[in-house]
């Protein structure tokens, strides 16, 4: 099955619509198979020839969006479990808070024979920007720029400098995700990645016995009542030294106390020397 890195570029100069003027994907694995072209029409029916590929975009809720607004002008059916899909159908996976995780189009459904394609959020696995990527992970390619707010048609003939852009945006993150899947870190986010990483380290038998699968009741109960935070930096104070500051939020707080805890203290103690 072959993965993708994906991404649009899209109108920005009108005020009450906006389409996909430009698309671009590269292999994982193999940067020579990359393809640019023009049209969300072309994107879809390139992925159904594709069969059972999967897209990286890097922000899938941008992108996302119009590829859902392209199955619903086409009669997809959405269903809420892949068991209820049929051909020209598709399934979800999107928080209470309208993050996106995964979309999946089911092109043709019959018996065994599916012909579907994947979309994941490559953003929840390497949380960075384009370019912060090509930097930390040291790669040759760097983020280009071009003029967004230029007008350009539905069907714009793209230009060199154009398809430069979107070209180096699809080479960066299918590379960054290639090194990651080469040390099979191929989960669905980077908190994913990093609890089997563990799982691994301790091995199965341990975590489990540490860890044992809880009632779905009480599972669900218990996820009720965790959020994840929010952290954001003001670009303006980015890497300056501003003096002294006021804590207003401490980040895991709930976690770092049980850490310190003497229990904790003992539990971890144990766990480790038993590894």
């Amino acid at each position: 099955m072959k993965r993708f890195s994906a991404d649009f570029e899209t109108a920005t100069w009108y005020e009450d619509r906006t389409y996909v003027w430009a698309w671009a994907v590269c292999e994982i694995g193999n940067e020579e198979n990359l393809v640019i072209e023009n049209s969300l029409d072309s994107f879809m029916e390139f992925c159904r020839k594709q069969k059972n590929a999967t897209f990286y975009f890097h922000n899938l809720k941008f992108d996302g969006s119009f590829i859902l607004d392209w199955l619903l002008r086409n009669n997809f059916k959405y269903v809420e479990d892949k068991k209820e899909a049929t051909t020209e159908s598709f399934t979800s996976l999107i928080s209470d808070f309208g993050m996106f995780y995964q979309i999946t189009v089911y092109f043709k459904k019959e018996g065994k024979k599916t012909v579907k394609a994947t979309f994941i959020d490559s953003l929840k696995i390497i949380p960075f920007s384009v370019s912060a990527i090509a930097k930390a992970f040291g790669l040759k390619e760097s983020k280009l720029e071009i003029d967004y707010n230029k007008p350009r048609s539905e069907y714009h003939t793209l230009t060199k400098e154009e398809k430069d852009y979107i070209k180096n945006d699809v080479i960066i993150v299918s590379k960054a995700l290639s090194l990651l899947f080469g040390e099979k870190l191929e989960k669905m986010t980077a908190g994913s990645n990093a609890l089997t990483d563990f799982k691994n380290i301790i091995t199965m038998k341990r975590f489990k016995h540490y860890f044992p699968k809880l009632e779905p009741d009480v599972d669900e109960d218990l996820r009720k009542a965790y959020k994840g935070g929010f952290t954001y930096l003001n670009p303006l104070y980015k890497e300056k030294e501003v003096g002294a500051g006021v804590v207003l939020d401490v980040n895991s707080l709930y976690p770092s106390c049980m850490a310190r805890s003497k229990a904790s203290l003992w539990f971890t103690d144990i766990l480790w020397r038993k590894i």
